[in-house]
């Protein structure tokens, strides 16, 4: 009965309702018989069995104390057979109890353990019974004597065999009757009425007998029913218990998850926001440096005039390289991948790194033997490796221990960090033992701007940029921090193919082109930057014809046939830059185009369509050089970056 009632619960599905009689339980619609009486047998026969020894005591020592008292006092011998008897058949009751014992796990034999019973139980009253009537006595006192010991063991066979009426009966029946029979059969008014209270005992104990029984039976199975509902309430707590935990994970999830979401979408709103006033500044910015740069050349001899427009000119330059770091951490940047030496590139970084750091702090680095190349921008990897080292070094006011460490890691899908998708990566990691950061530092980090240093001592560009470089080139960026224990920034990078491994530094400059003299038409809606850069052209010689917009470009184009280059912005409202290039070849299908831009889509789509690029901002010689290579044919390959490696 213990699966009983997931048993009858589930047979209830499949064929209706359950009704329970007399006999059992028996299912409406199936007729198949959920039967709970072979529990409430074995039941019975356990509490039987358990107090068998205590039976059998009794039994020996009441027949000891009757042979005792009739035989000593009768000086009958038969008294002490009939003692022998009894201890006999005692020993073969014990024998089949101890095996009981030894048996009474196997639920197979409990109708042949209840058999067993009943037939020692009736042998032992039917020993009591006729030795009763053949040895008894005529004195008066002695039959009084039996029958009294005879009754008293009837009535404590209420309490010991009751559990199972056929044992009970048979032991009663068998002891008692023949001894009223005894009593009938003699015909005195005395012994007829003996008989007749026997005969009354018997009917009263065996419905004492009955009633015990039943509420026996009822205790059993309310407690198989308290059985089988606190088993299913256990089952069922226990499937609470499991949701409820399910439940919480998938809350700690969601969490997770929605605040993975907030965070990407406000780095994606920051980029956005980033993307658009890089773009606008770098139109004021070539605007600035090219008048810059003109302003030098008229300057003449003097050196107080040229010493103002050369820091002028510097920090118009910072302000360009503020700009890249933006469009790094916007992820608007175009990346130049290449297979590159990731410990060789640590090592330029620190040759730079040991001239900026205190002797308190003690430099460490360690590069695994079998680390390999990773596909990265080299200039921007020397820049991040750069930034976190001088972020850790700052980290350390009084001295400690700058760690970089280069190896090889590869990422389980199950255990990947953050959005980091399974694969080989190159993981460098940068850790110091300095001040820490708190867990309200660490959640605005990223953001571009944002700094715990002291004013002038930091843009805030260092990590957002960092974060961008290795997000955009396929790997990610880990913080693990603690306030006074220090940082470790740990940055994934995709492992490279097996090609050729350049070095960290790449030759950004290039033969040096003298240009010719060109008819050029320039187009672009800032009216700062069309001035400066038509004063540019101007003064390298070239004949310019300014456009405002694209239309006004056409008619010039038109009307000023032929034309050696077009020199036109990307981003304008009325038309782009590629479609106003597309027009002006229905006009001049040989015409050589160069394209300014600021804006990050166009220079992802370098060179498409066989569009050359030049970045905005740039200076007179860049946009020399690129002409002079546009006019002459050559093929330059990839956009050039105003700056180069790190050292």
């Amino acid at each position: 009965m213990a699966n009983g009632s997931r048993e009858l619960g589930e047979h209830q599905k499949d064929h209706g309702p359950t009704y329970v009689t007399d006999a059992g339980m028996y299912s409406g619609k199936g007729g198949l018989r959920i039967n709970e009486n072979q529990e409430i047998f074995a039941a019975q026969i356990r509490a039987l069995y358990r107090h068998t020894p205590m039976v059998l005591a009794v039994n020996v020592v009441n027949s000891g104390l009757v042979a005792l008292a009739l035989a000593s006092y009768l000086e009958q011998l038969r008294w002490w057979i009939f003692f022998g008897l009894v201890i006999t058949l005692t020993a073969a009751r014990a024998i089949g109890w101890k095996s009981y014992r030894s048996h009474r796990k196997s639920t197979d034999l409990t109708r042949v353990w209840a058999i067993v019973a009943t037939v020692g139980s009736g042998l032992s009253g039917l020993l009591w019974g006729v030795s009763g009537t053949m040895l008894l006595p005529d004195n008066l006192l002695e039959q009084t004597f039996l029958a009294f010991v005879i009754g008293g063991m009837c009535a404590g066979a209420l309490v010991s065999l009751s559990y199972y009426l056929p044992a009970f009966i048979a032991y009663v029946y068998f002891s008692a009757l023949p001894l009223a029979a005894g009593f009938l059969l003699d015909g005195g008014k005395l012994y007829v009425a003996m008989g007749c209270m026997a005969l009354v005992f018997v009917a009263a104990v065996t419905f004492a007998a009955y009633h015990f029984n039943r509420e026996f039976l009822s205790g059993v199975r309310l407690n198989l029913n308290l059985s089988d509902r606190t088993e299913e309430l256990t089952r069922r707590t226990k499937e609470l218990i499991e949701v409820n935990t399910r439940l919480k994970e998938e809350m700690a999830q969601r969490e997770a998850i929605e605040n993975q979401l907030h965070q990407a979408q406000k780095m994606e709103a920051l980029g956005q926001l980033t993307g658009g006033i890089a773009h606008d500044f770098n139109n004021l910015l070539t605007a600035v440096i090219g008048n810059l740069e003109l302003a030098q050349k008229r300057a003449g001899d003097d050196p107080y005039l040229s010493r103002q427009l050369d820091g002028a000119l510097g920090a118009a330059d910072r302000g360009a390289t503020l700009i890249q770091d933006l469009l790094i951490f916007a992820r608007r940047k175009t990346l130049h991948p290449r297979i590159v030496n990731v410990p060789v590139a640590i090592d330029d970084a620190v040759k730079i790194l040991k001239q900026t750091i205190d002797p308190g702090i003690r430099l460490v680095v360690r590069a695994a033997p079998d680390a390999k190349p990773a596909w990265v921008d080299p200039n921007q990897l020397g820049l991040a490796i750069l930034n976190l080292a001088l972020n850790a070094r700052d980290a350390m006011p009084c001295g400690g221990k700058l760690r970089i460490v280069c190896e090889n890691c590869r990422i389980d899908e199950r255990y990947a960090p953050g959005e980091l998708v399974a694969g080989d990566y190159v993981a460098v990691s940068v850790s110091d033992t300095g001040i820490g950061m708190s867990e309200a530092t660490v959640a605005r980090v990223f953001e571009p701007f944002f700094t715990t240093k002291e004013a002038g001592r930091g843009s805030g560009m260092g990590l957002s940029m960092v974060q961008g470089f290795a997000v955009q080139s396929g790997g990610m960026v880990k913080i693990t921090t603690s306030l006074g224990l220090g940082t470790t920034v740990k940055i994934w990078l995709p492992q490279a193919e097996s090609r050729a491994t350049v070095s960290l530094a790449a030759d950004l400059t290039g033969p040096v082109v003298e240009p010719r003299r060109a008819r050029i038409l320039l187009c672009d809606d800032d009216k700062d930057v069309l001035s400066v850069v038509g004063a540019l052209l101007r003064d390298l010689g070239h004949t310019v014809w300014e456009a405002p917009d694209p239309i006004f470009a056409l008619q010039i184009l038109d009307r000023e046939r032929p034309v050696d280059l077009l020199l036109v912005d990307y981003a304008m409202p009325e038309m782009n830059g590629r479609i106003t290039i597309d027009r002006a070849r229905l006009c001049q299908p040989n015409l050589k185009t160069l394209l300014m831009t600021g804006n990050a889509e166009a220079l992802r789509q370098n060179g498409m369509s066989g569009i050359a690029i030049i970045p905005k901002p740039f200076k007179a010689a860049e946009l020399s050089r690129r002409i002079a290579e546009i006019l002459t044919d050559r093929s330059y390959g990839p956009v050039r970056e105003r700056r180069g490696a790190t050292h």
